[in-house]
């Protein structure tokens, strides 16, 4: 014999049952309106960081210590000084600066500074810029970057780079 599959029609409906089932329902829309409060919240919370990413204020909360962050009053100086930084090491090394310009400021990410970098020349030379770049305080890293001979039967080489800051003012 078949055992038999729990039907509907087979739950015997009592006050007890009924009751049951009501509280069940109300605890389902009890739980389902504390997730739209949820939402809600959330949504709040995301149009807050939105309007401070446009009007381009950084975050309170700092993301990396002092000494790390570039701490100028406003952008366009943070900016100018990761220029100079890179400038300045490219210098120092006695190599040829093929490019460097800042990348357009991002809305989500207004704390964070950028600059796309070409430089060419010796090896030992190339790789002492990049190591001086790295460990450079306020902290500069690479996000991406591609090393290359500057072309066929050459000695000197081409790093092609976007360098990244942090902006936090002080």
């Amino acid at each position: 014999m078949r055992p038999s599959i729990l039907r509907l029609s087979a739950i015997r409906w009592t006050p007890a049952v009924g009751l049951g089932a009501g509280l069940g329902l109300m605890l389902a829309t009890g739980l389902a309106w504390a997730g739209l409060d949820a939402l809600a919240a959330a949504r709040a919370r995301l149009w807050t960081v939105e309007a401070r990413a446009s009007a381009g204020a950084v975050p309170v909360k700092r993301l990396l210590p002092v000494e790390a962050s570039h701490g100028q009053e406003d952008r366009r100086t943070a900016e100018a000084a990761l220029l100079a930084a890179i400038r300045g090491a490219a210098a120092d090394r006695r190599l040829l600066l093929e490019r460097v310009a800042p990348v357009a400021a991002d809305r989500a990410l207004p704390a964070e500074l950028g600059a796309d970098v070409t430089v060419s020349g010796p090896e030992a030379d190339v790789l002492g810029f990049a190591r001086a770049i790295e460990t450079a305080h306020p902290a500069i890293r690479f996000a991406r970057w591609r090393i290359g001979r500057t072309g066929p039967g050459e000695t000197a080489i081409r790093l092609d780079a976007r360098a990244m800051a942090v902006w936090e003012p002080r």
